[in-house]
């Protein structure tokens, strides 16, 4: 099953400004496994394929590529240790969506995470820049830490709040950090456009991916039942996968500002997107009797994304409940291959 297969009526949707400019270009993609590598590497062929672009993509990930993303001759694949090195790739773009970006990894991995979002980044940022190439970074929303009370939403200078010890910090932390680190290189003479992302979901995500709203439908297929860890009272900013890709791509290719929020206007608690869940599967949420969730964990986390919106208009942002089932119907096919295999 490939990714741009499963997304090709919503990859077709894309509106994508400047496109033409990576006609005949080389775009490196760091992180190719993940949620946003995967698509980005999809669509990127998508519109290849479909505009004759020449497109060349140099796609990296820790692991070998997954199995839904598209093989073709101007694709080349590489997997290892970003923090061990990498070759002296030549490229034109660099989207730069390496982290260990799952709380539950992260927080397995906290000295690679800081590793990989400041020496690493750096050693890329300076491959880049002899490449005299333009730079896509993935820096997160968990930058701002917890928001103030009374605070609807936080625009792209709200300096944030996070607490150094909390246990997530070595990912909010050093995703601050890379920022500062990309100022230096920007102040430079290069072209580098950081993107804070909310939650982005859907297809596209491995099947162990622990994110709560792939926890929530893997508990719907394994045990025919949602258990939420604490009351779910948090809110959270949805953005289906599609959603995401078009705004970032369009931040790379057009984007006039340094920061922007990319998130979607869907605001649910975690309570809300599991009974949404639930309801579409015919299953039931049961609540915990003690509260387990992960200290340092923004309570509510809201963009204002009014930035891209006065750039780029505003997307047609798929609803939550659409994405969610197509979410479901990924993470459903992928259980299947399992069982299969």
């Amino acid at each position: 099953m490939l990714l741009m297969d499963f997304l090709r009526e919503e990859y077709a949707s894309i509106n994508l400004r400047n496109w033409h400019d990576l006609k005949n270009k080389t775009v490196l993609v760091t992180g190719g496994n993940g949620l946003l590598g995967s698509n980005i590497v999809s669509y990127l062929q998508f519109l290849n394929k479909k505009e004759n672009l020449n497109l060349k993509l140099l796609v990296h990930s820790f692991s070998k590529p997954v199995e839904w993303l598209p093989s073709d001759e101007n694709i080349e694949y590489f997997s290892s240790d970003l923090n061990e090195g990498f070759p002296n790739w030549k490229f034109d773009y660099l989207v730069n969506t390496a982290t260990y970006g799952q709380p539950k990894k992260f927080l397995q991995n906290k000295l690679q995470t800081i590793k990989l979002n400041t020496v690493t980044y750096t050693k890329l940022l300076e491959l880049a820049k002899i490449n005299n190439a333009k730079v896509l970074h993935m820096s997160s929303s968990e930058i701002y830490g917890q928001i103030p009370d009374g605070r609807e939403a936080v625009d792209e200078n709200f300096n944030g709040d996070v607490n150094t010890f909390a246990p997530r910090a070595v990912y909010g932390e050093s995703k601050r950090l890379s920022e500062t680190i990309s100022k230096v290189f920007i102040d430079d003479g290069m072209d580098i456009k950081i993107i804070r992302l909310a939650i982005g979901y859907g297809a596209g995500v491995k099947y162990d991916d622990a994110r709560f709203i792939n926890e929530f439908i893997k508990k719907v297929v394994n045990n025919g039942e949602i258990a939420m860890m604490d009351e779910g009272k948090a809110i959270r900013q949805l953005s289906f996968i599609t959603d995401t890709i078009e705004m970032i791509l369009n931040v790379m290719l057009a984007g006039k500002q340094n920061i922007y929020n990319i998130g979607g206007v869907d605001l649910k608690s975690i309570r809300e997107i599991a009974e949404v869940i639930a309801k579409n599967e015919g299953v039931e949420v049961k609540m915990p009797e003690v509260s387990d969730s992960v200290g340092g964990t923004p309570k509510n986390l809201i963009l204002d994304i009014s930035r891209y919106i006065e750039e780029f208009g505003c997307p047609k942002f798929t609803s939550y409940e659409k994405g969610l089932q197509k979410t479901a119907e990924w993470i459903k096919e992928l259980s299947k291959e399992r069982i299969l295999a």
